[in-house]
């Protein structure tokens, strides 16, 4: 993001949150009556009536609870807007951020007057109305990939990677959870009560958040223990530690430049100023990084923000890190060098207990970044999303009031050398000989017992390789009660796949 001259500084003037919790079939909603219900009170928000009549850039974040042939003119008429550029993303929840950041670039180069984002999902709805009808609720029925679509298009998974298994977040994210436990040289028993201690300080923020999906305050004791309600889905992960998808949710906001927000007489009260802003990515598939327990590009990205915003991470007051599983903030937050426990890793309580809206949670993160700065003008707040599997990300920075310094700021080019000089090591798709493990993820049924592992491992050459544990049961279950990272052991080629024994 550049510098901006007085009246070409981007100024979210406007935000709202939608939330449908009812279990009522005559309350069924669709994502489309999520967003519009969000876009209306956003409008109100910003005190200026006829508001969506002035948008001239449309910005709509992936759906995924409803697939729809053109969404971006459905959600037009429904509004009463007809913007002149419009944009729709696939599937990546760095998605909202991006699109701010976006949308601040081209309100000061003239191409934007009035920016609305907006997004949302109706899971919950779609799996009530499919009971009704008898059919099977499909929470990842992935909407068709277009070429016209905004942003990323890149499938998140490599061919190897399909092989082994690793497609879903939930059998992906266990990589990292796990290989950043040893990292810390943390035992299985003291990561437990991390992990249950970070997810209940989340749980208490979102219950004093009204547009939480859970209200209610889950204790260290609840989100840790194995039981029927709370069955382990990928451990580590017990079901309270995962992202709620089956949520209703929607959020939007309007940006626009300081001038247009003093001509439409919003209230300066309202303003809250994106001041710095940055984008990166990591080798893209999983398989290929140096290691699962870092991100170098979150660093870079949150470097050009803070470039721009003239700070330091430690004068940031509030946070928001991406919270899809418990590895993602905390990762992020040792990337950032975030020492400290004064300042909690979200604002809304995460996406396990505030709701996890498809693509578009970090929206309702900044619509509640806004209303915490706007209390607390001199206040600054970073809000960090990202897409797929740690793989991208989008971070803002915002403020009350505009704060920028007026000195030379480096290209994005020149932050993101080092990135493309980043190589992992060499993957084999076969693999046999002496072995040790690097990370893995244990596949659970839908009992919560460990059925499958897939294995990152590394041959003593330093050549990497991805295995299927051999079908043992006991061996698999005893992966969930020892650490078995840094264990040596067999791989062998057999009908296709390696296999990993100790």
């Amino acid at each position: 993001m550049p510098i901006f001259s007085s009246h070409q500084r981007p100024v979210i003037i406007g935000i709202g949150q939608s939330v449908n919790r009812s279990y009522d079939p005559v309350d069924i909603k669709n994502p489309l009556d999520m967003i519009e219900a969000a876009v209306r009170a956003a409008q109100d928000d910003s005190c200026t009536k006829k508001l969506t009549e002035k948008v001239d850039t449309l910005y709509l974040v992936n759906i995924m609870s409803s697939h729809y042939s053109d969404p971006l003119s459905e959600i037009s008429s429904r509004i009463g807007i007809a913007p002149r550029q419009k944009a729709y993303t696939w599937i990546g929840a760095t998605a909202p951020q991006w699109f701010v950041n976006q949308a601040a670039k081209n309100i000061f180069e003239g191409k934007t007057g009035i920016a609305l984002i907006c997004g949302g999902e109706a899971f919950h709805s779609a799996k009530i109305e499919a009971k009704l009808k008898r059919k099977i609720f499909q929470q990842w029925d992935l909407p068709p990939k277009k070429p016209w679509m905004a942003g990323e298009l890149r499938d998140p998974s490599s061919a190897l990677e399909v092989k082994y298994g690793l497609t879903l977040p939930i059998n992906v994210y266990p990589l990292f959870e796990n290989a950043f436990r040893h990292h810390k040289n943390l035992s299985i028993e003291n990561h437990a009560a991390e992990l249950g201690e970070f997810c209940a300080g989340l749980s208490a923020i979102a219950a004093e958040n009204p547009f939480s999906w859970f209200r209610d305050k889950k204790t260290m004791e609840e989100i840790i223990n194995v039981s029927s309600s709370n069955p382990m889905v990928s451990f580590p992960y017990t079901k309270f530690m995962c992202s709620i998808m089956q949520v209703d949710q929607g959020a939007a906001l309007f940006l626009t430049s300081e001038r247009t927000a003093s001509e439409l007489g919003v209230p300066a009260e309202k303003w809250v100023y994106l001041v710095g802003s940055g984008d990166a990515m990591d080798i893209w598939h999983v398989s290929e990084r140096v290691n699962c327990f870092s991100s170098p590009s979150v660093k870079i990205a949150a470097a050009m923000a803070l470039d721009q915003a003239g700070i330091t991470i430690d004068k940031i007051d509030y946070l928001d890190l991406y919270s899809c599983f418990p590895c993602a903030p905390r990762m992020v937050r040792d990337m950032l060098g975030i020492h400290d426990n004064r300042r909690p890793l979200s604002v809304t309580g995460g996406m396990p207990y505030f709701g996890g809206p498809g693509n578009n949670y970090a929206l309702h993160a900044i619509c509640k970044m806004v209303e915490l700065l706007r209390r607390e003008k001199d206040k600054i707040g970073l809000v960090q999303a990202l897409s797929w599997f740690i793989s991208k990300h989008s971070v803002g920075i915002y403020s009350g009031r505009w704060r920028q310094t007026p000195h030379n700021i480096p290209a994005p080019d020149v932050y993101r050398k080092d990135l493309d000089e980043i190589k992992g090591p060499q993957l084999l798709s076969d693999a046999s000989g002496d072995a040790e493990i690097e990370t893995y993820s244990i596949f659970h049924d839908r009992e919560g017992r460990p059925v499958d592992a897939t294995i990152i491992g590394r041959l003593p050459n330093g050549h990497r390789f991805l295995a299927k544990a051999e079908p043992d049961k006991d061996a698999i279950d005893e992966m969930t009660k020892r650490e078995f990272i840094g264990k040596k052991g067999k791989v062998r080629l057999k009908g296709g796949l390696n296999f990993f024994r100790i």
